[in-house]
């Protein structure tokens, strides 16, 4: 599995997680055309190598002729799910978009439906939030673990007035994220960076992975004392052991829709795997059982997912043991369009090679072919 680690020592700003991307290989290209894809005029972006503390790092920019520009939460989902990108660039981004809306909206006492971006909802944090997913998805990053988040003091001016640091919809993104002191005045954390982090990552400790790409993103300021960049480490894991918890749940009253729609939703809250099996139940009855293997802390999510969405009044759990094949994603190019191709390794030996379903469908779609027809294709051009 490809990983990344952040090491946000001098904090973190949208801007600097795309130019820390960019600088650990994510085409700058693929990033820019990504972008192009919204329904966005007048803006555009850049990068380049700037020093930053003694050390060589990415700066990415958006100029744009917006200033200031308020948008709701609404019209910007509505915004990244019609741009036509890639399903997982469009739910990180949305994600990240929603964290923010979510701390807007407990900050100012304000349902979430009213919530109306200043700053975050100008052009240039649309493009460092959309950018940075769509560098995530070039990378093939499928987890993304971070160190903790640096404190900091001072006052910065917002749309309402002069604020104390963090900023109050930054500190809310922060809450039960670790952190530690820098002992720093300035904004090093922005709103951005810490929708960024919270939504797509993860505080645990990574994976043992080996480094392939490191990247370095610069922030605007180049102070004295420390240099101001954001430091990306990505690389694959190694064939590992992990604990997980199964979960699960026996029904008898459930349609099939509703344990279609439950599936989906499990999957989407980052399940590791979920199934559903038929059995006989007392007096025998046909019923289902909901199997359902999460990550040690996501147990909760699942548990109320189950709760809120199927028919069950119990859950069972059980602690289990998964070995995992490292994986990585490499890109080919069919007649109908570029597949998106899952490997996994044995002693560095490809075992088992599977083009992504999502791809091979939407290209079935738009090429008006069969599915198989793409899959044999992505197939066949791997191969080569």
């Amino acid at each position: 599995m490809r990983v990344a680690l952040l090491d946000p020592n001098a904090g973190v700003a949208g801007d600097m997680f795309v130019g820390a991307l960019l600088d650990a290989g994510a085409p700058f290209k693929v990033v820019r055309d990504g972008l192009g894809a919204l329904d966005l005029d007048g803006f555009t972006v850049s990068h380049r190598k700037v020093t930053r503390g003694g050390i060589a790092a990415r700066k990415f920019r958006v100029r744009h002729k917006e200033s200031h520009h308020h948008r709701g939460l609404k019209t910007i989902l509505a915004l990244i799910r019609s741009s036509g990108l890639d399903r997982r660039v469009r739910e990180r981004a949305g994600l990240a978009f929603t964290r923010l809306g979510e701390a807007e909206a407990k900050v100012h006492g304000v349902d979430l439906q009213k919530v109306h971006f200043h700053e975050v909802g100008a052009v240039d944090a649309i493009c460092d939030i959309v950018g940075a997913a769509i560098a995530m998805e070039a990378l093939g990053i499928e987890q993304l673990h971070t160190r903790p988040l640096p404190l900091f003091f001072g006052m910065v001016q917002t749309d309402h007035g002069r604020m104390p640091l963090p900023a109050p919809a930054t500190l809310e993104l922060m809450r039960g994220w670790p952190t530690f002191d820098s002992g720093l005045q300035g904004e090093l954390v922005t709103p951005t960076g810490a929708a960024l982090v919270t939504a797509w990552g993860r505080s645990d400790a990574a994976p043992p992975f080996a480094p392939a790409a490191i990247g370095y993103g610069a922030g605007d300021r180049n102070p004295d004392g420390y240099p101001n960049v954001l430091r990306v480490t990505v690389g694959e894991t190694t064939a590992a052991t992990g604990a997980l918890r199964q979960l699960e749940c026996d029904v008898d009253d459930a349609t099939p829709q509703v344990l279609g729609h439950l599936l989906g939703l499990l999957i989407e809250a980052g399940a590791a795997d979920a199934t559903l099996g038929p059995l006989t139940m007392k007096k025998g009855r046909p019923g289902t059982r909901i199997t359902v293997l999460s990550r040690v802390e996501l147990v909760p999510a699942m548990e109320e997912i189950l709760f809120r969405e199927g028919t069950t009044l119990g859950v069972r759990s059980h602690a289990v043991e998964r070995t995992e094949l490292p994986r990585r994603i490499v890109r080919v190019r069919t007649e109908h369009g570029t597949v998106r191709v899952k490997l996994g390794e044995l002693h560095g030996e490809v075992v088992h090679v599977a083009p992504e379903y999502e791809d091979c469908r939407r290209l079935a779609r738009e090429k008006k072919v069969p599915l198989r027809e793409v899959v044999r294709a992505a197939l066949l051009r791997w191969s080569k």
